[in-house]
């Protein structure tokens, strides 16, 4: 009951959400004002949560309703053709969506962008899922669908909720501390508060900040923030429903396919939230979210793995070598992207080599640990599928020995 009622309070503020975008997407296209294909783009996106959201209601209520249909077992409807479609059909969209970014032509952004997003976004998703997952006994459908629901509402908000908190503790105490200890540049910052909330270029804005931006105590506590910390956080987060369930798990291959959900929930509402963007950057911004999505539902698979071994096997010593695993590839994946950021500033304080010395090096790393990543979802999914047998066959086993 409780989870149906996140997933319904979720959904009504999602759907409410969608409307209020797609309101201001309409006015904003009429008064040439803002950027209307952007908030179409967020309206789809919430549109399309609100479906999934629905839909995992649904599930959640028959087994609240106490409908047999709820506990059917039920396995993921994977083939390997669908690999080509969706290769297809993410790359014609691309392309047609990249064509018309750059025309900059604002209604026809605004009409054909939102579609396209959602054909960039989500059927790398489902693909990624069949491999992770395909060939596993999930369990029965309710659960599965709850998991999927909670993995886009509960999860994240806690998450979110628990990052901007650290972040502002560590922000209050570096304040704190160059007040006490510097003095100076305390009143420096404060000057340059003021100029910033006057400038409106963002140049000039990116030239003011970037002497402090370079500094080694800011880098280093960024990279330990953005590297170490949300790693911590998201990796223990993201499989939230698979904590809520974890008694539930039948096997730690369950949990594997479990965790591999729970990634594709928050993939789905990160990377399509972070795709509101109806510039000439679109194509750049929807076709980087593949590898992002991909770090996500490994790392969760992996985690959901460790999980149920723990409460499964009573193997305590697997979940934490899972689970600092995962933070480790995280911490690294998050360490490169940071890095490729700080790269842009060195043209603005005089070190423009920072460019050409650090972005080589990062989307090395990001490549690596993609190809890294996506062998672990197939690696995985092959020896878990061999090793775990699903309760049904464990009873037909059982009635041939006895007829035998």
């Amino acid at each position: 009951m409780l989870v149906l009622f996140i997933l319904g309070i979720s959904a009504a503020f999602v759907l409410l959400i969608s409307f209020g975008a797609g309101t201001i997407s309409i006015i904003n296209l009429f008064t040439k004002e803002g950027e209307p294909a952007g908030g179409m783009i967020g309206s789809f996106a919430f549109g399309f949560e609100f479906v999934i959201l629905i839909l995992c209601s649904w599930f959640v209520l028959e087994k609240t309703m106490g409908r047999e249909q709820a506990d059917h077992r039920i396995k993921f409807p994977f083939a390997a053709w669908q690999i080509i479609v969706v290769i297809g059909v993410v790359t014609i969209s691309i392309i047609i969506g990249g064509v018309a970014a750059f025309t900059e032509i604002a209604w026809l952004n605004w009409l054909v962008l939102p579609l396209l997003t959602l054909l960039v976004i989500v059927p790398p998703l489902w693909i990624l899922t069949g491999i992770g997952t395909t060939g596993i006994d999930l369990g029965p459908r309710w659960r599965v669908f709850g998991i999927i629901g909670l993995g886009m509402t509960i999860g994240p908000l806690i998450m979110i909720v628990l990052e901007i908190s650290l972040l502002l503790v560590i922000i209050i105490f570096g304040v704190a501390v160059i007040a006490i200890q510097q003095p100076e540049l305390f009143q420096e910052l404060l000057s340059l508060s003021q100029m910033l909330r006057a400038e409106s270029d963002p140049d000039r804005i990116l030239s003011l900040v970037a002497p402090y931006l370079a500094s080694p105590a800011l880098i280093a506590t960024l990279i330990g923030y953005i590297a170490v910390l949300v790693p911590m956080l998201e990796e223990l987060l993201k499989p939230l429903a698979v904590w809520i369930f974890a008694r539930k798990i039948e096997s730690p291959a369950q949990g594997f396919a479990m965790g591999v959900f729970s990634g594709a929930a928050f993939a789905l509402l990160e990377s399509l939230n972070a795709s509101g963007d109806g510039s000439t950057s679109w194509p750049v911004i929807v076709s980087i979210r593949a590898g992002t999505s991909l770090l996500h539902m490994a790392l969760s698979g992996l985690v959901g793995w460790g999980i149920a071994s723990a409460f499964r096997e009573k193997r305590i010593g697997r979940f934490f070598s899972a689970y600092f695993a995962a933070v480790t590839i995280h911490g690294i994946w998050n360490a490169c992207a940071v890095g490729a950021g700080f790269s842009m500033v060195g043209e603005f304080v005089g070190k423009p080599e920072w460019f050409f010395n650090i972005v080589p090096a990062a989307v090395c790393g990001m490549s690596v640990l993609g190809i890294g990543m996506l062998a672990l979802l197939i690696a995985g999914n092959r020896k878990l599928r061999n090793t775990a047998a699903t309760p049904i066959e464990e009873k037909n086993n059982e009635e041939v020995k006895s007829t035998l």
